[in-house]
């Protein structure tokens, strides 16, 4: 059930239709409700209303009619620009950042917000009759739903300042320095997060998981993945509680954010007391694979993202350091958090499940070993990154972190000099890496 509603949640986050088709059925819904409503009220509200008056059958059936039409015809517009934005975003800043426009939900309300403007119209057109044929009124009695009419009104209005909004919100969702900001707090976030969890309670299913180097033991019971796709979740909770239910021990031989093959080894469990013949089973449960990675324990795929994005900036395409130079800025932001706090808890021989926790190091050499080819070709972008390890080091917690941020250091400039002909930006860097080195190691 947890891997069930797991799949439920990512996919319904990233998935665009969710909350146009949420506002669909609810103005289907009061399309039909509203013209009741109009009956147990009558036509008389309206005309004790000084600015309102009564509209007759046929305004009624223009008023909706031409709405509808406005709003459907608005809708493709708002649709056909969020295609372009996304395929822009896409072509400059990596595939792998769609899922942060699809998942946007102000598009998605605005969306939203013209379809059912459109739908609710269309029904209560059809409760519009001049009484000839039956309906909600008589033979003798037209039925115009004045209400319903009125709330149309109220729809359309709000589908103009939707438009007005859209028209601001989507140059904004492109702007580079939104789309770093949005990537660099969800990576702050995500690493207070986890610290905060780990550290208060190590049992807990919120960290973010490294994968056990040790390989299976003969006799282990072990889970083999099934089919292709990233590995997105484990169910900690659960796992702790079956390891204790049958007296075992669980590894975790992969880590969230691991692309595997058919017939890959997931987990193992070392079989130290009885077990019934559905342990393997359940296992089978504790874990989520799909098709895309995600960040509710895979902390560094905020951090690949910002690789990707910096990576493509220095391409010889696009060559664009401040992008960079912004992306550096994010990626320290969330180093920091990491350097400032204590790293968390190793894992102990006799935890009822075994796995890495992701450390400040990992994430530090995978950032700036990914990165460092990119950066070197560019001196204003490589003396900005010694610059961030070097804040990274002043405010590290432990020596182990101001080596690996030092190691880093001397890494770039290594690169940066294979990389650059220059002779005077040999000579800036050279300066600028002792600053850094000073500033490092008086942290």
């Amino acid at each position: 059930m947890h891997n069930l509603v797991f799949r439920q949640l990512v996919n319904l986050r990233e998935n665009y239709w969710f909350w146009p088709s949420m506002m669909t059925l609810l103005a289907v819904v009061l399309g039909f409700v509203l013209p009741y409503l109009d009956i147990l009220l009558g036509p008389g509200w309206i005309q004790a209303v000084g600015f309102l008056r009564p509209t007759d059958v046929d305004g009624a059936r223009a008023i909706l009619t031409t709405m509808a039409g406005a709003t459907l015809g608005v809708a493709g517009v708002a649709f056909s620009v969020t295609i372009v934005a996304v395929s822009f975003a896409s072509g400059n800043y990596g595939p792998r950042l769609i899922s942060n426009f699809m998942g946007d939900k102000e598009n998605q309300i605005v969306l939203g917000i013209f379809v059912a403007t459109f739908v609710y119209c269309i029904t209560v057109l059809s409760t519009v009759h001049t009484g000839a044929n039956g309906g909600i009124g008589t033979a003798e009695d037209p039925f115009v739903p004045q209400t319903s009419v009125f709330f149309a009104m109220l729809l359309t209005l709000a589908s103009v300042g939707a438009l007005i909004a859209y028209i601001h919100h989507v140059p904004e969702s492109i702007n580079i320095m939104n789309l770093t900001a949005k990537i660099g707090h969800n990576l702050q976030s995500a690493i207070i997060k986890m610290q905060e969890k780990e550290s208060a309670c190590p049992d807990d299913g919120q960290q973010d998981v490294e994968a056990w180097r040790n390989p299976p033991r003969d006799g282990d019971e072990i889970i083999f993945a099934n089919a292709a796709g990233y590995l997105q979740q484990f169910d900690l909770e659960s796992l702790v509680a079956l390891a204790r239910a049958h007296k075992t021990q669980i590894t975790l031989h992969r880590a969230p954010g691991d692309f595997l093959v058919t017939g890959e080894i997931i987990m193992s469990a070392g079989m130290l007391g009885s077990a019934d013949g559905s342990f393997a089973g359940k296992l089978l449960h504790c874990y989520s694979q799909g098709t895309n990675r995600t960040d509710l324990q895979d902390v560094l795929f905020l951090s690949d993202q910002l690789v990707e994005v910096l990576g493509r900036a220095l391409s010889t395409g696009i060559n664009d350091p401040h992008t960079a130079v912004l992306c550096l800025n994010w990626l320290k932001s969330g180093l920091v958090e990491f350097a400032r706090r204590p790293p968390a808890q190793a894992a102990r021989k006799s935890d009822p499940v075994l796995y890495r926790r992701v450390s400040f190091q990992d994430m530090l050499d995978r950032s700036f070993d990914q990165m460092r080819q990119s950066i070197a070709t560019d001196r204003t972008v490589t003396i900005h990154a010694l610059r961030v390890l070097a804040d990274i080091a002043e405010v590290a917690s432990r020596g182990a972190m101001v080596v690996a941020c030092v190691d880093q250091m001397h890494r770039l400039v290594q690169s940066a000099k294979e990389s650059l002909e220059e002779s005077v930006a040999h000579a800036e860097i050279d300066v600028a890496l002792g600053k850094a080195l000073a500033k490092a190691a008086g942290s």
